[in-house]
């Protein structure tokens, strides 16, 4: 019986970190659209600004309910999270304008930026800010 209970822990955390994920990506998407077509703001840009929140909205998310890392040492997990946060909207600003010189209509262009960019988002985030000396 104890076997398979390690792959369902695991399943369940993979399950809980999707969440968070899927929390920012929302964010990040509905965001860059309004910024762009309420207010004109270009889509990398607009992308940046979003950013900001949905990285800090996910950020808490994970650290009081995926790791459960809250308390001591959560100053420097942010500080690292958000400088991750902003290789990873390089990363997306890049993809992005690429995927909209090339006539992708923007709802798709956001969404492609996002999803390809979302796995090194993943890793990183889970490794480099909360497993590895995460206080």
């Amino acid at each position: 019986m104890t076997a398979l209970n390690a792959p369902l822990v695991l399943v369940k955390r993979y399950m809980v970190f999707g969440g968070g994920s899927l929390l920012g990506a929302a964010i990040d998407y509905v965001g860059t659209l309004a910024l762009n077509s309420g207010f004109g703001v270009p889509p990398a840009i607009a992308l940046g600004c979003v950013m900001i929140v949905s990285a800090t909205v996910v950020f808490c998310y994970h650290d009081y309910i995926t790791f459960r890392t809250a308390g001591a040492g959560w100053g420097r997990r942010f500080i690292r999270f958000m400088l991750l946060a902003i290789v990873i909207f390089a990363l997306r600003a890049v993809v992005l304008e690429f995927l909209v010189a090339y006539d992708l209509s923007l709802p798709l262009a956001v969404a492609g930026a996002i999803l390809l960019i979302s796995v090194a988002n993943f890793s990183a985030s889970s490794v480099f800010v909360f497993l590895k000396g995460g206080k």
